[in-house]
C-alpha cells in the first residue's frame, strides 16, 4: 500500500508556471478595469460638482438679487462662483463664493475642461453670467479626460443645469425650454 506511481507525486514546475501566469493575467485585467472605471467616475464626479456650482450660482443671483457668475478656469484648471456678498458696511463686493453648498474645486488630474460654449458670447469668455430672474446664457460644458466625458448642460430661459454622460451630439440653441412654454387654455 505505500507504493506511489511517478504520476500521483504533485505537480510540474510547468504546470506550477502556467497557473501563476493565469492569475497574474487575471490580476492586471482585474488593475486595468478598476483604473478605468475610477477614471470614469472621477469624471462623473467633477461633472456633478460643476453642476452643484451651476445651480448654486442661480441660487446666489436670485437671492440677493444681483448677477452671480460661473468661471471656468481653464489655466488653473478649476471652476468656482463669483458673487456680491454683504459687508458689515452694507457696501457689496463680488467674492468668491464659498459656503456648504458651493466651494472653489480643482480639477483632478488628467482631467480637464475639453469644451466650454457659451452661446452669445466671445469664444474666450468661460465664464456663465446668472441673472436674478434666474436665467442665464445657454451653455454647453464638457469634461474629459481624453477617454471619458460628462457634458454639462445650462438652459438660457430658465437657468436649468443638466449633467449628461458622454459626448453631446446636438446643438442646444434649437432646442426649446419647456418651462418657458405658456400652456393653451
Amino acid at each position: 500500500m505505500g507504493y506511489q506511481t511517478k504520476n500521483s507525486m504533485g505537480f510540474t514546475l510547468i504546470e506550477l508556471l502556467a497557473v501563476a501566469a493565469v492569475a497574474a493575467m487575471a490580476g492586471i485585467g482585474t488593475i486595468l478595469l478598476l483604473t478605468r472605471g475610477n477614471q470614469k467616475t472621477q469624471v462623473l464626479q467633477t461633472a456633478h460638482q460643476l453642476v452643484m456650482a451651476a445651480r448654486a450660482a442661480r441660487i446666489h443671483a436670485v437671492q440677493h438679487g444681483q448677477p452671480c457668475r460661473l468661471v471656468m478656469d481653464r489655466e488653473q484648471g478649476r471652476f468656482f462662483v463669483v458673487g456680491k456678498a454683504q459687508q458689515e458696511d452694507s457696501l457689496e463686493e463680488e467674492a468668491i463664493v464659498s459656503n456648504p453648498f458651493t466651494r472653489p474645486v480643482r480639477l483632478p488630474e488628467g482631467v480637464q475642461f475639453e469644451r466650454i460654449q457659451i452661446l452669445a458670447q466671445e469664444p474666450d469668455l468661460t465664464e456663465v453670467v446668472f441673472e436674478p430672474n434666474g436665467s442665464a446664457r445657454t451653455a454647453i460644458i464638457q469634461i474629459g479626460d481624453g477617454t471619458n466625458l460628462a457634458t454639462v448642460t445650462i438652459l438660457e430661459a430658465t437657468g436649468r443645469v443638466k449633467m449628461t454622460p458622454g459626448k453631446l451630439t446636438a446643438l442646444l440653441a434649437d432646442q426649446a425650454d419647456l418651462d418657458e412654454i405658456e400652456p393653451a387654455y
